[in-house]
């Protein structure tokens, strides 16, 4: 009796077993492996080329270089006053960019010291624009219009001499300049 209800358990647990196995339709071929219908075979086949890019120009500023190597570009005479114009009638318009915060707090003494930090800062970089703000309870002091992170990371490592704790944050950005 104690036999019959042990053999009904055994059978499902074989069936529950096998039904998983047939589903797959893996074949074993005998060496430890299974054919090349199987799941892994079939899922991770990839076709075509994949893309490509040039590593020599990821992180290359072709402005920067421009401006370093005198290239000319031949253009018509409207264009310069037409963007001039379209800057000045958009002065809030601002682009999504980045710069380096050197300076954020909320002591009763942040405001003297959001200061300091922004006079110390044209000090050593005064080609770099810097901006400081109040946003309530915060002063906070940021630096530079960078379009791309790669941009800012370039100038990051000097100003950590001088602002050990500065670091890039993502910002609205005034649009650069000509």
């Amino acid at each position: 009796m104690k036999t019959r209800h042990l053999i009904f358990p055994i059978l499902m647990l074989l069936v529950a077993l096998r039904v998983p196995a047939q589903s797959l339709n893996l074949t074993h071929t005998g060496d430890n492996t299974f054919g090349t219908d199987t799941i892994a075979n079939t899922d991770s086949l990839m076709t075509g080329i994949p893309p490509t890019l040039d590593s020599a120009l990821i992180g290359y500023d072709i402005y920067r270089y421009a401006a370093e190597n005198n290239v000319r570009v031949n253009r018509a005479p409207a264009t310069d006053s037409i963007l001039k114009r379209y800057i000045a009638d958009n002065p809030q318009r601002t682009v999504h960019g980045y710069r380096i915060r050197l300076f954020f707090d909320n002591k009763q003494s942040a405001r003297g010291e959001s200061e300091k930090a922004e006079n110390l800062f044209k000090e050593h970089f005064p080609t770099i624009p810097v901006y400081r703000s109040y946003m309530n309870p915060y002063f906070k002091v940021v630096a530079g219009d960078y379009r791309t992170k790669s941009d800012a990371m370039r100038e990051l490592g000097a100003i950590k001499k001088v602002f050990p704790n500065a670091f890039i944050i993502k910002e609205y950005i005034n649009f650069p300049q000509l």
